[in-house]
């Protein structure tokens, strides 16, 4: 059997896209052994893909490197817009190559980038075609874009291409040839299907790394409850939310927040900060190493993500890989934590007073009920671990459409 992966995004050593592009190569490699498999990236992965190929010995996978001319590769590093222009400009020399290869592929999977709207072309192989897990229909609420200043004109391109996109009947001729299709959120479903009237799954793309899995974990009780934020701090991950929402916390429990990361809004957040006169209870941590991640979350006791549309959330996964209850927006995948009970989620569908209050209110109940931050806690460990895991992603893609 041949299977052409498509993964523009494969890195071993990183996150986000990159994490999903490599963990969907390995457990492919180790579930399917019959299998070859031809992952087709771009020569930016080439060098660290190789050496992690070699490190796991991944001996049925073939990596095919497709580059655009390397007068355009300029593209690739500039604003997101170019970004996309590069990418739909890789994905024609991706299925120029898969045409002329000669190879008779089986299944064609399109994996990264996860965006809805780039479909690519692989479906026009002779192939059972998959298209996803993807993303991209998720909007920042109404009420909160007011945080946006240099984000607001880019939201505002995003929601008239989003909108466009979905009228195209080129779009819908080519989401429609594929065999099935996989969204990360409701939103992104909601948007596929009634673009294109098929049936699309939603199937989170994120999992628990294989380090993360079953950890031993307990918290214990103490005199001062830790929060924290892990992530950039840019507009979209709503930072100054977050502390406008810090502000408004009304319990006699002591607490502290501790937001790890860096980005453009790093200033404007100690400005907020000192303003507000919260320094006694929020620090910045800067960003950490790789290695000493397990223990922060180990040590916390609550986990918040203000993000406004994030498609899914690695850091949600790894919060919850580590019994640690979450507070966040109710859109997009945390619509899926919620229904499991792993945390308490603020209504979108209000004004922006209204959210910061509900967000308050969620942070304060945690900070005071310990029973309650344990049994969220759990509820995510245990998500986490039997749902949110690539081999449970393969189950429910693969298994029947292969004969391993």
């Amino acid at each position: 059997m041949n299977i052409l992966l498509s993964s523009y995004s494969v890195n071993p050593y990183k996150g986000s896209e990159d994490a999903v592009g490599w963990n969907w190569t390995v457990t492919l490699s180790k579930m399917l052994p019959k299998a070859n498999l031809f992952l087709v990236t771009k020569k930016f992965n080439e060098a660290d893909t190789r050496k992690g190929l070699e490190e796991l010995g991944l001996k049925n996978v073939k990596l095919i490197i497709v580059d655009v001319p390397d007068c355009l590769n300029w593209f690739r590093e500039k604003h997101s817009a170019f970004h996309h222009m590069y990418y739909m400009l890789w994905q024609k020399y991706a299925y120029k190559w898969a045409k002329n290869s000669g190879i008779k592929f089986d299944i064609v999977h399109h994996i990264t980038m996860g965006n809805y709207r780039i479909t690519g072309s692989m479906y026009k192989l002779d192939a059972y075609s998959i298209f996803g897990p993807v993303g991209g229909g998720q909007t920042t609420p109404k009420s909160l874009k007011c945080y946006y200043k240099s984000q607001k004109i880019y939201e505002s391109y995003r929601d008239l291409v989003n909108g466009i996109f979905l009228k195209l009947p080129s779009y819908k001729r080519k989401i429609r040839s594929f065999d099935k299709v996989y969204a990360v959120n409701k939103e992104t479903k909601i948007a596929i299907q009634n673009a294109a009237s098929i049936n699309c799954d939603i199937l989170p793309e994120i999992a628990i790394n294989e380090e993360l899995m079953s950890l031993e974990i307990e918290h214990t009780e103490k005199d001062c409850i830790e929060i924290i934020y892990l992530g950039r701090f840019i507009e979209l991950k709503g930072l100054m939310l977050l502390l406008d929402v810090i502000k408004q916390i009304k319990t006699d429990n002591a607490f502290h927040f501790t937001l790890y990361g860096s980005g453009e809004l790093e200033n404007d957040m100690k400005q907020r900060i000192k303003d507000y006169q919260i320094e006694d209870i929020v620090s910045i941590g800067g960003e950490i190493n790789h290695n000493d991640i397990s223990n922060i979350y180990s040590s916390a006791d609550i986990f918040v993500h203000p993000t406004f549309r994030d498609s899914a959330g690695v850091v949600f996964v790894e919060a919850m890989a580590h019994k640690l209850p979450l507070v966040a927006l109710n859109q997009s995948f945390s619509s899926e934590l919620c229904e499991h009970g792993c945390g308490l989620f603020v209504n979108t569908n209000q004004s922006k007073e209204e959210i910061i209050k509900e967000f308050a209110e969620n942070i304060a109940t945690l900070i005071e009920d310990s029973e309650l931050r344990r049994k969220l806690g759990e509820n995510g460990y245990k998500y986490a671990n039997e749902e949110l895991t690539v081999a449970h992603k393969f189950e429910i893609i693969y298994r029947d459409i292969t004969d391993d």
